[in-house]
């Protein structure tokens, strides 16, 4: 079962999602270390977003473009630095998370 977590971003509760080791490589891989060279931190981000977030509802299904129209850049920024965290925490056989080293 995949880990959850609440966490508040500018006043707003966003519940997040883990994803697999796989998903999450493969996404680095095409957005933040291409073949081509050409990071695109942009479609990262709105992918992350999209793939982590499952509520609201809205950021979930519709990504960046719910800040874009907002003219949000603080936003999406903390979410996504909350969204890595998250990713980088493991769950203990109790069921809470702990910080994995680096």
């Amino acid at each position: 079962m995949a880990r959850q977590k609440t966490v508040i971003v500018n006043d707003v509760e966003y519940t997040l999602q883990s994803v697999s080791f796989s998903w999450y490589t493969n996404l680095t891989d095409l957005y933040v270390r291409p073949a081509s060279g050409r990071k695109n931190t942009a479609k990262y981000a709105d992918a992350l977003i999209k793939g982590c977030v499952i509520a609201p509802a809205e950021v979930a299904k519709r990504g960046l473009k719910v800040f874009d129209e907002q003219d949000d850049i603080t936003t999406p920024t903390e979410l996504v630095r909350e969204i890595e965290n998250f990713l980088s925490e493991r769950a203990e056989p109790d069921g809470s998370t702990e910080k994995s080293a680096t």
